[in-house]
């Protein structure tokens, strides 16, 4: 079946608004990384090469999740089918609009790690090795979805509740639309993956515009956290109580992106939906936590 005209044309102004946002501010955060190297007189260090790949790379993720939204999601009910056409259509718009933000990986790496020598090459060009790969992970998401939608095979069951939507409403609005949609088509990992992602996103954001420092995960949640000099205060830090809550909640946030969304990011882990439930819960409890800050 051909895909309808006013379908597409949704599919990819969803894709192009979020791909926008992907990488906004993306030059701002590198000036900021060279800048706090050069402090340190590593500016021309591999860890800089490395930190500068590390923020392209989030950013590209970011494309990949707004292609999976946009495209993937549209048949993540169990009750649509998908026909072969519309699976050839999916890797179309794959190699449409994910290889061009591949070479735009290597573009945004290797412009600011230019250098005569070529100390930096490898470098983007592991950015770009990266970027295929994760690229290549939604062509095996496409895959396993004919074949799923082929055979008749529903995503794995979620625990029964007397309401669908009960779990969902108590969770974080933002973790409900990012994870939901992976988390009922039985992308467990996924989701709670993108759920951790998005936690220190947000964390890394409010930290940029008060200090216009970049960090990242468990470096990122301590310095966010500080008792000493919080950039984000959850409790009043005059108080005892206030002081422990603090230090407490640092140390979940930082155990958060240890303990789960690195293991989830670099290792093929797999997790059933109860444990999944669980992470996007803790999930949910950080993002709320954040939007009852003091300061």
């Amino acid at each position: 079946m051909d895909i309808p005209k006013e379908f597409e044309t949704l599919c990819d102004k969803e894709f192009e608004l979020g791909r926008r946002e992907a990488f906004e501010n993306l030059d701002r955060e590198i000036v900021a990384i060279k800048s706090s190297m050069s402090s340190t007189g590593n500016l021309q260090s591999s860890s800089t090469a490395l930190m500068i790949v590390d923020a392209v790379i989030a950013r590209f993720d970011k494309v990949i999740l707004a292609f999976e939204h946009s495209y993937l999601d549209k048949w993540a009910d169990p009750a649509r089918s998908l026909s072969a056409s519309e699976g050839d259509w999916l890797i179309t718009k794959l190699t449409e609009k994910i290889d061009p933000a591949i070479s735009d990986v290597r573009s945004r790496c290797n412009t600011p790690l230019w250098d005569a020598k070529a100390t930096f090459a490898g470098s983007w060009q592991k950015a770009e090795v990266t970027a295929r790969e994760h690229r290549n992970i939604v062509l095996d998401k496409i895959e396993i979805l004919r074949l799923r939608k082929k055979q008749g095979i529903m995503p794995q069951p979620r625990p029964s509740v007397q309401e669908p939507d009960a779990l969902w409403d108590l969770m974080h609005p933002k973790i409900v639309k990012i994870s939901r949609s992976r988390f009922e088509s039985g992308h467990f990992a996924d989701a709670a993956e993108t759920a951790f992602k998005e936690v220190n996103d947000i964390v890394r954001q409010i930290v940029w515009e008060k200090t216009e420092k970049e960090f990242d995960g468990a470096d990122l949640m301590c310095r966010a956290f500080s008792v000493e000099k919080p950039v984000i205060a959850l409790d009043d830090p005059g108080t005892s109580t206030g002081r422990n809550i603090q230090v407490g909640y640092m140390q979940v946030f930082a155990g958060a992106m240890t303990g789960i969304r690195n293991p989830k990011a670099h290792a093929n882990i797999h997790i059933d939906s109860t444990r999944a439930l669980h992470f996007l819960f803790l999930a949910s409890l950080l993002l709320f936590k954040i939007d009852e800050r003091v300061k």
